[in-house]
């Protein structure tokens, strides 16, 4: 193990190990049943099931809450600490170092590992997850048609929740497949089916972690490991990825090794069904696509790229198969609204700048703030359109090296999800976070990441929803330090 690293490790260990205390509660208090602790599961972490000894349900929770504020707190500040100690050291000494590799991997393993067992505490969305697998393999749905309401007395089984009940699928194909998958290997146990998701999050959390490494080698940084480091060891990619077990980790692995097939000329033609199957699971990674075509088309990679896009071609024909039926329209409407919905956004700040004046003066604020949005939200889109085609129309001008391709795709990927969108939500730098951590470690990109990231620790308190104040805080403040050049993740003056 690497001794700078190993106090921070065994310390960040102990502040994870803290966070399964509701999980034993919950064991205790629902027992050991399928369909007890899938029952109780979204209420464990709330307090609502159990208290602690000699408190009611309220101030449980607030001690709860306080507990929660502590550890993250020192969880961010570990993880700081042994970001210093990895950029102190001299860079030669980083490469010719096997350990530091190690410890990076084990960091990963040991932290992820224990949060596989942790019940959703921010965010219930693997229970609309595991909805969408079971509605498949048990109840024969077809999720982008059909709705969890839709299914007869699905309150009366233990394994749908009410989580996502009125919308369909908001995810790809292939997540969709995933899902039925995995809950089909549970059969009809709750528990397996969530175990399951969390594991196969474990392995793409490492196998991440790895491809940041690799590519970074690839790509000639100075410190892939460290790179490296600030993903694997990142409580925010930990506790969102691994504690309540979202799925950004999965689009993230397959674009990372997406990229990792691109710059190698025997895997090439993988790349673009790999691009797919990422596209297919959140399609953030659409954006990826021109500049993957125009690598290999300027790369002259001609075989390549009609194979890969023939196999991807064939690959989302089989993976939609059974999802699209003429007799059976989706509900564009509600996919729409629900991706659509601000949130924690800058479109959601400006929204509430216009909201609560109107409130206050006694106007009707609902009305005029929805009409706002009318015409904010197109206004935010066709910017980065422009935004967008600007960027690929540089692309085409000029010769577009691989360092090239993973600056584009993080410049206009981190702008879209940071700031363009209408939702945010803490979890969706973990989307966006291995791409840039492959920049120049003076890049500004690269910066405003990885202090957005920090700052977005807070989210787990309640700064998350304190209208105005939230986006100024975890987003604009961010913003402004990488622009700042601020010393918070500044590369060592030795370098």
């Amino acid at each position: 193990m690497n001794q700078p690293l190993r106090p921070f490790l065994i310390g960040s260990i102990s502040l994870y190990a803290l966070f399964l205390l509701p999980s034993l509660l919950l064991l205790y208090y629902a027992g050991p049943t399928d369909s007890g602790l899938s029952t109780h599961m979204g209420e464990s972490w709330q307090a609502t099931l159990w208290h602690f000894p000699g408190l009611e349900e309220l101030p449980s929770r607030v001690l709860l809450d306080a507990l929660e504020a502590v550890a993250i707190a020192a969880l961010g500040w570990l993880f700081y600490r042994g970001f210093l100690g990895l950029n102190a050291a001299p860079t030669q000494e980083q490469d010719k170092n096997p350990t530091l590799a190690v410890t990076v991997l084990l960091w990963a393993a040991l932290c992820g590992g224990l949060l596989i067992w942790v019940t959703p505490f921010h965010s219930s969305d693997i229970f609309g997850y595991l909805n969408r697998g079971f509605q498949q393999s048990v109840f024969h749905t077809n999720p982008y048609v059909t709705t969890i309401a839709q299914i007869p007395h699905w309150q009366d089984s233990h394994l749908l929740h009410a989580h996502w009940i009125d919308n369909p699928c908001p995810y790809g194909f292939f997540f969709a497949r995933l899902a039925e998958w995995l809950t089909g290997w549970a059969g009809h146990s709750f528990i397996s089916a969530f175990l399951l998701f969390k594991t196969l999050n474990w392995f793409l959390l490492l196998g991440t972690t790895g491809l940041i490494a690799h590519i970074g080698a690839r790509l000639e940084l100075k410190r892939p490991w460290l790179a490296a480091y600030l993903f694997g060891a990142n409580p925010l990619v930990l506790l969102h990825a691994m504690g309540n077990g979202h799925n950004d980790i999965a689009m993230a692995f397959l674009l990372m090794a997406s990229l990792a097939c691109l710059l190698s000329e025997r895997f090439r033609w993988i790349s673009l069904p790999l691009l797919t199957l990422s596209i297919l699971t959140k399609y953030a990674t659409l954006l990826a696509l021109p500049f993957v075509v125009i690598y290999l088309f300027r790369q002259k990679a001609y075989k390549a790229l009609l194979l890969g896009a023939a196999l991807s071609f064939l690959l989302t024909g089989w993976l939609a198969n059974g999802y699209i039926d003429a007799h059976q329209p989706w509900q564009w409407r509600d996919m729409l609204d629900n991706a659509g919905k601000p949130q924690h956004s800058i479109i959601s700040m400006l929204e509430s700048l216009v909201y609560y004046p109107l409130k206050w003066l006694h106007l009707p604020a609902k009305a005029l703030s929805e009409g706002f949005l009318k015409i904010l939200k197109p206004l935010f889109w066709s910017l980065f359109i422009g935004f967008y085609g600007w960027r690929i129309f540089q692309c085409l001008r000029a010769k577009i090296t691989e360092a090239a391709v993973f600056y584009e795709i993080a410049l206009v990927t981190l702008v879209m999800i940071a700031f363009v969108s209408a939702k945010f939500h803490p979890w969706y730098p973990v989307m966006f976070l291995p791409l840039t951590l492959l920049l120049p470690e003076k890049s500004k990109l690269r910066q405003f990441t990885l202090i957005f990231c920090l700052f977005q620790l807070a989210g787990f308190t309640v700064f998350q929803n304190l209208p105005v104040l939230n986006v100024v805080i975890l987003t604009l403040v961010p913003a402004w330090l990488a622009w700042k050049n601020t010393r918070l993740f500044r590369s060592s003056p030795t370098d």
